[in-house]
């Protein structure tokens, strides 16, 4: 086999495997129903924007962020949000999913909040 068909299948395969990490790390996020979300129960310590339209709610004693992608659009302007919700106890419903670029789970996207037996939020399509 000659040097240069050698490296032609080196470049080729470095390609092929970037190609598919890049795949797995960009992937989209599935969407959020009974079998695949989880449920957790916290006091929120602090809300706080990321982005245009996207929430984050942080819990108290708990290290990941809970984020809400498109935020409360049809719902409450955000800084009534975050004058409110600080201290309330609330119901998160999380999608259960592993991200490369997220390889410790401490980023959540937010399926459902509830609070005080009310949906606050809802990702039902």
């Amino acid at each position: 086999m000659s040097v240069m068909l050698l490296k032609k299948i080196v470049v080729a395969s470095v390609f092929f495997i970037l190609l598919i990490t890049l795949a797995i790390a960009f992937g989209p996020l599935p969407s959020p129903s009974p079998e695949n979300t989880l449920k957790t129960y916290g006091t929120i310590e602090e809300i706080f924007e990321a982005g245009q339209n996207s929430i984050v709610f942080k819990l108290r004693g708990d290290g990941r962020l809970y984020y809400v992608d498109q935020g409360f659009k049809n719902g409450r302007p955000f800084s009534a949000l975050q004058a409110e919700l600080p201290g309330q106890a609330v119901a998160i419903y999380h999608v259960k999913y592993w991200a490369l670029l997220d390889p410790f789970s401490k980023v959540k996207h937010i399926a459902r909040v509830d609070l005080n037996r009310t949906t606050l939020y809802s990702d039902n399509k």
